[in-house]
């Protein structure tokens, strides 16, 4: 494949998806090498960040995805709501929590807390942000451990938990 097709190819395929797109499963889907690939993603990039486009590419969750550019936030509320749905400092705080600790049970987020997380928490687990990923089998009842997900990662425009953990620049 023609690098300008496979730039077209990734670009609706960014437009259209929910999920980052993955180099290795594009390589693998499509027979290209990551090299084109990366070069693909660098070009629809540099198209992107002229000053009349209204999208940005953001390297989020190990992949690529299309986000809107912040700039353009007033002027797209005044053509009606955009969907930006707001998490309570409770939810934020637990979050914040997770993030730092994962994995961790809801009785040691309580106790860095000092109250009851279970609502935030099910917000985010409502939300995609958060999963249970386990149990501590050592603590009586065997309480799940909750760590972020691959949307977490999306949705705060991360890379990697590193970013927030300090393990990576």
């Amino acid at each position: 494949m023609r690098l300008p097709r496979l730039k077209a190819v990734l670009e609706a395929y960014l437009f259209l998806s929910e999920k980052p797109l993955r180099v290795e499963e594009v390589c693998e889907k499509l027979e290209v090498s990551p090299s084109m690939v990366e070069k693909a993603l660098d070009e629809i990039q540099e198209d992107l960040e002229r000053e009349d486009r209204g999208l940005r590419l953001e390297r989020v969750a190990g992949g690529a995805v299309l986000a809107t550019k912040e700039e353009l936030f007033e002027e797209l509320n005044r053509l009606g709501p955009v969907r930006r749905r707001r998490l309570s400092r409770a939810a934020l705080e637990t979050l914040a929590i997770i993030a730092h600790r994962q994995p961790i049970t809801l009785p040691e987020i309580n106790a860095i807390r000092g109250r009851d997380s279970s609502v935030p928490l099910q917000t985010l687990i409502s939300r995609g942000l958060v999963k249970a990923v386990g149990r501590r089998r050592e603590l009586a009842g065997r309480p799940f451990l909750y760590a972020t997900t691959e949307e977490f990662l999306k949705v705060f425009g991360l890379n990697s938990l590193g970013e927030i953990q300090g393990d990576e620049a």
